[in-house]
């Protein structure tokens, strides 16, 4: 089920309908089943993995709140992740490295044939695993209490705003906002509509024009035109953002709309300074799920390890800093998908920003702007790796992009134009918003300029939008 489409919108509006005239209890009920339906919609064979992590992370977290030995408790967190990790890998990875694993005995002469599962994955499956590890491990923390009513938590795990594609929400953020009532006002309506509204625009009218010029990009056979690939890339870059940003902004607007505040996902990443600063302003709530539940832990982890006793405390800090973030970047790229490639793109970044780490001083010093460009450049080459279905295609298209340069053509000046068009349309908006660091900046213009925008864009979305044509890019994921 679509934000964009009719079948989404007569869903909500039996639920907004429902919800307001419910008392506290009853909406959270209502909620629940109504999420269930949500992701019923896509496979409901899928819900039973959606319980089964749902009441395994309840009960996790039940144990580690009533007990007080420190043994029970972490065999209460360390059940929780296999279980957790269990499901994702088995349904993300398995085949993927079945594939792999009969590949290198193929190259040491031995035949094998491992079994594959061959099942679609379970859409969200990524976003709600993640949601729940990170309740459980704040519990353990105590920096929240497990929550006793089932349906509570439940609701929690599955609010279908952000279910399938985030923001990925911690228990110390969503669940106080589940368990009290809820007030809806005008304001946080009108709020709601209008971030709904702009996510909108930025999915059917930018992200999925421009999916159709780099589609027809990268499913060419090489060689490749140098100018035609950095068009694919650029068009990725910005299809992408428009996508899932546009997606977490509907996220955040129906979540408003229901008195409820999700977190920000995206903040204008295309104007960062460097590429640390990048993951700071693209998909935050997993940049930062990272930083907490993986980074940290980690390198206080090898801080604190025997093999580093005899270090000093300059090369001790260098030689975790680096393990530890290629190998939190390195899960982070594995978590978009069974992929070289994805595994790829996040070395790539891991490199970008201990590079970065240990060159500041003179790359701060650049002028601002420069900055931004050679950020933006720098990411765009993350996202040809991310974008290519194979490691080869990435060497491919990167020595094409070196190499190969001609003439101008007749295919790469429309291909242009196709690219120019929604691109100015979003840097306009986004430009005018970084400079007001708002983005509720339209919202807050004069009532007959806001009527004016809101009409021109629902006059574009009907005449070039692609209502409903395109599933959104991370529900892969």
């Amino acid at each position: 089920m679509l934000f964009h489409t009719f079948q989404f919108f007569f869903f909500f509006i039996i639920v907004f309908s429902l919800y307001l005239v419910l008392p506290h209890r009853w909406q959270n009920r209502m909620l629940l089943v109504a999420s269930y339906v949500f992701y019923g919609a896509w496979d409901w064979r899928y819900l039973s993995l959606l319980f089964f992590s749902t009441i395994t992370d309840y009960l996790c977290a039940l144990q580690i709140d009533r007990t007080q030995s420190i043994k029970v408790k972490k065999g209460a967190v360390v059940v929780s992740v296999i279980v957790n990790l269990t499901l994702l890998f088995t349904f993300k990875y398995y085949d993927f490295f079945a594939e792999n694993f009969k590949q290198l005995m193929g190259y040491f002469g031995l035949v094998v044939h491992p079994y594959f599962l061959n099942v679609a994955l379970p859409v969200g499956i990524s976003f709600y695993t993640f949601q729940t590890l990170c309740y459980t491990i704040d519990v353990y923390r105590k920096r929240i209490p497990a929550a006793r009513n089932f349906i509570d938590f439940a609701l929690y795990v599955s609010f279908f705003p952000q279910l399938v594609a985030g923001p990925i929400e911690r228990g110390t953020r969503l669940l106080p906002q589940i368990l009290k009532p809820r007030v809806i006002t005008r304001e946080k309506v009108m709020e709601g509509l209008h971030l709904f509204y702009f996510g909108l625009v930025m999915k059917v009218l930018i992200a999925d024009n421009l999916g159709d010029l780099v589609d027809s990009i990268f499913a060419a056979n090489g060689p490749y035109y140098g100018g035609m690939i950095i068009l694919g890339v650029y068009g990725f870059a910005f299809q992408i953002f428009c996508d899932f940003a546009g997606y977490s902004l509907m996220a955040i607007g129906l979540g408003l709309m229901l008195g409820i505040n999700l977190m920000e996902n995206f903040r204008r990443p295309y104007f960062s300074k460097n590429i640390s600063d990048f993951w700071r302003r693209w998909h935050i709530s997993l940049s930062s799920w990272f930083r907490d539940y993986v980074f940290s832990p980690f390198f206080i982890y090898l801080q604190g390890h025997a093999v580093f006793k005899k270090f000093s405390f300059r090369a001790k800090h260098a030689v975790s800093f680096f393990i530890t973030l290629f190998t939190a970047e390195f899960l982070l790229g594995l978590w978009h998908g069974a992929g070289w490639n994805y595994a790829l793109f996040g070395v790539y970044h891991a490199l970008m920003i201990w590079l970065y780490y240990y060159l500041r001083r003179f790359w701060d010093r650049l002028n601002i702007y420069f900055q931004i460009f050679l950020t933006f450049q720098l990411a765009c080459y993350g996202w040809l790796i991310f974008r290519a279905q194979s490691m080869a295609k990435v060497w491919s298209m990167t020595h094409d992009l070196l190499f190969n340069w001609r003439g101008v053509s007749t295919e790469f000046l429309n291909a242009l134009l196709k690219f120019c068009l929604p691109v100015a349309l979003l840097l306009a908006y986004q430009v005018f918003e970084e400079r007001k660091n708002d983005r509720l900046v339209i919202y807050r213009l004069p009532l007959l300029i806001q009527i004016f925008i809101y009409v021109a864009m629902g006059c574009l979305i009907m005449w070039f939008g692609k209502m409903g044509e395109r599933r959104f890019i991370y529900f892969q994921f």
